[in-house]
């Protein structure tokens, strides 16, 4: 059985996860209550359709996707670095191995901001492909 879609998923988490700065990260279900007045990442995992990229019943498949990670901070805090701080650690290029597959790292970019209640939300959206063999 491949397992395609969990190991890009992990080997993008894996990246995150080493990002420096010691941020809490409210990873997707799991429990996860935050306090007003602390910043952290959270991520979602957003694949794109799959494509056949070569010709024939084994020609490799091209999936695309989007990894969304919300830097969150207190609202009223003003402006913050973390949000070039995890496009650097995405840059473009990047190549992140997991479980025999590689996973690029197309573009990285960032959305407009967010404020709702207590917490102020800047969405980093890494766009990525892989080829893998034909499902």
């Amino acid at each position: 059985m491949a397992t395609h879609f969990n190991d890009i998923q992990a080997a993008l988490d894996a990246r995150l996860n080493s990002l420096a700065g010691g941020y809490d990260i409210a990873w997707p279900n799991t429990v996860f209550e935050p306090e007003a007045d602390q910043t952290f990442l959270s991520p979602s995992f957003l694949p794109a359709e799959t494509t056949q990229a070569s010709l024939g019943s084994d020609g490799k498949d091209n999936t695309t996707g989007i990894y969304q990670i919300d830097v969150v901070y207190p609202a009223g805090s003003g402006r913050s670095t973390i949000p070039d701080s995890v496009a650097d650690h995405f840059k473009r290029g990047t190549v992140l191995s997991y479980n025999g597959i590689n996973v690029r790292v197309r573009s990285v970019s960032i959305s407009p901001a967010l404020t709702e209640g207590a917490f102020h939300f800047v969405p980093i959206s890494v766009d990525f492909y892989i080829y893998t063999d034909a499902r």
